[in-house]
């Protein structure tokens, strides 16, 4: 990955040429084709991964580490929706490969006849704050858009149990995405769809009342400032999560919990956020030397890729190591006390994955057994 310039985490991806239209939130609404009306899905608990790539396809290595680790439930990245010339569009679309492995003949050692997949939407803040007061017209399109994805990918996409909104909603437009959440449960029930409702739930938004969703999914990640040039590991930090651990035992929905297994470099100049960088030779000692416990100083301008890196430039390499996930996700356990609740990994990128051992990654989709 090249120089990325400072946004959030999800926006970190390309945008993806697809053939279904673009949606914008002040075109007239289409009637929706009659469909199915299916017995709705109860959620259950079982362990689960995000996908949070712009291409869908699932090569033997990932079909082995799902199998291997009994996961059965995939949190697709289906596209995010932002503000775009003053129009909340869909960008950066996944593409869904075919892939065509028989989950029904594999899942038959899990006791599982399939594995199932979560669409997820990413929304962003301006697109949020774009849509107040027409979020009904944005779930509308929402719904559809995804059901449109679904059933073009039905030989791929099989057993779809939720649709996931994920949002960095504030005190200030906590009210816009929560009129989102429950226009889109009116939207998912209006078509028929047997979908559940899933929300993102960051640490910052457990001092809040939960979003009208089914269930939220705790995301244990990014928990930090990657833009602080004095952060040792925004990805993950027990002194960054722990002050928010005290709302849990309390909050009033049900909660998943997803824990990291990425890596990435960030650049910084002058102690000011540049972007992401990753693929960086950080340990080529001719033109990086060791500027902190993680991080390196560039010794003469480097040309890397499209960019210049430039002198003085400093890149902090930030992972998600077992040793720092391990007493967190201690410590989340016995806040949520044996509730019910699966943990997901975040996200399936076999490079970063082979960094742990198998039984660390069973170790964090165990779930500790109620006392």
């Amino acid at each position: 990955m090249a120089l990325i310039k400072p946004i959030h985490l999800y926006q970190l991806l390309l945008a993806a040429v697809v053939a279904l239209p673009v949606f914008l939130i002040d075109r007239p609404d289409t009637p929706a084709p009659e469909s199915t009306v299916f017995p709705p899905l109860t959620h259950s608990e079982m362990p689960a991964v995000y996908h949070w790539k712009t291409t869908f396809s699932i090569d033997s290595a990932d079909h082995q580490f799902l199998l291997t680790h009994g996961i059965r439930r995939i949190y697709l990245r289906m596209f995010d929706v932002d503000d775009v010339a003053g129009e909340a569009i869909p960008i950066a679309t996944t593409d869904i490969r075919n892939y065509h492995y028989s989950w029904e003949v594999d899942y038959e050692q899990l006791n599982s006849d399939s594995v199932y997949f979560v669409p997820t939407i990413y929304i962003t803040l301006d697109a949020l704050k774009l849509a107040k007061g027409c979020e009904a017209d944005l779930a509308e399109k929402i719904v559809e858009r995804v059901k449109n994805m679904c059933s073009y990918h039905d030989d791929d996409l099989t057993h779809i149990e939720a649709l996931q909104l994920d949002c960095d909603w504030t005190s200030s437009t906590r009210e816009s995405f929560f009129a989102l959440c429950s226009a889109t449960s009116k939207a998912i029930a209006s078509k028929g769809l047997p979908w559940q409702l899933s929300s993102t739930i960051r640490l910052h938004q457990l001092r809040q009342s939960p979003p009208p969703v089914d269930y939220g999914v705790l995301m244990v990640y990014n928990t930090g400032s990657f833009s602080d040039p004095d952060a040792s590991n925004s990805i993950i930090n027990l002194a960054d999560v722990e002050p928010y651990l005290k709302f849990l035992p309390s909050y009033p929905l049900h909660l998943d919990v997803a824990y990291p297994t990425y890596s990435w470099q960030l650049l910084f100049r002058n102690r000011q956020f540049i972007g992401l960088l990753e693929g960086v030779d950080t340990n080529d000692r001719e033109r990086f030397a060791p500027a902190g416990a993680n991080s390196f100083r560039a010794l003469s301008d480097v040309p890397f890729r499209n960019i210049i890196i430039r002198r003085g430039d400093i890149i902090r390499c930030e992972s998600s190591r077992f040793s720092e996930i391990a007493p967190i996700k201690a410590l989340i356990e016995k806040r949520l006390d044996g509730r019910p609740h699966s943990n997901i990994l975040y996200h399936l990128d076999t490079k970063n994955l082979s960094t742990f051992t198998p039984n660390e990654i069973d170790s964090l989709l165990s779930v500790a057994s109620a006392r």
